[in-house]
């Protein structure tokens, strides 16, 4: 099953459209996030994925998702900008990593942007990846739990790329014990 992140494609059929009131919380559901990916459903939306194969749209974009994940895990995304900058020299579409856990998520463009300011940078745990395969030589589908595809707008060789990233920013950051080394 490809989910297209396409204006067209959403919203799904029988994935509930959730609305600020019903939504659920953070802390209901940050262990079993294993996928979320910015939509347009009637308005920007994030598509959520749950470990289970639950899937549902939050009235949120796919940055507050990542901001309120981190919060519920009390790390501060400018320090996980940093540990990325030390241990990746890199700062942008850095992993959204949560040591206590043992979780990464690999930050990965799901659309075309249509307008500034817009999200278009999934975010999908490393560890529920079960394949990634070229679709074309821009397109590549990730699958994740329960034969769910994502189609994301890259390479494969930067997707491959950047869930490696993730990966080594998980292990580099739990060897240390600290979000970033402090001076």
């Amino acid at each position: 099953m490809f989910i297209l992140p396409e204006p067209n494609q959403h919203p799904m059929e029988n994935v509930p459209v959730h609305t600020e009131g019903d939504a659920p919380r953070m802390g209901e559901i940050a262990r079993q996030i294993t996928a979320f990916v910015p939509v347009y459903c009637q308005g920007n939306r994030t598509l959520v994925l749950l470990s289970e194969g639950r899937m549902f749209y939050l009235p949120h974009r796919a940055q507050w998702v990542r901001e309120t994940l981190l919060r519920h895990f009390a790390i501060s995304q400018r320090d996980l900008r940093r540990a990325c900058e030390e241990d990746l020299n890199r700062s942008l579409f850095a992993p959204v990593v949560i040591p206590a856990e043992g979780l990464a998520y690999a930050q990965l463009r799901v659309r075309t942007p249509i307008g500034r300011n817009d999200g278009a940078q999934g975010f999908f745990r490393i560890d529920a990846i079960q394949g990634i395969r070229a679709i074309d030589p821009e397109e590549t589908a990730v699958r994740m739990a329960d034969g769910i595809e994502f189609m994301v707008r890259m390479p494969r060789p930067r997707v491959v790329e950047r869930v490696l990233a993730a990966r080594s920013a998980l292990i580099l950051q739990l060897a240390r014990g600290v979000a970033y080394p402090r001076f």
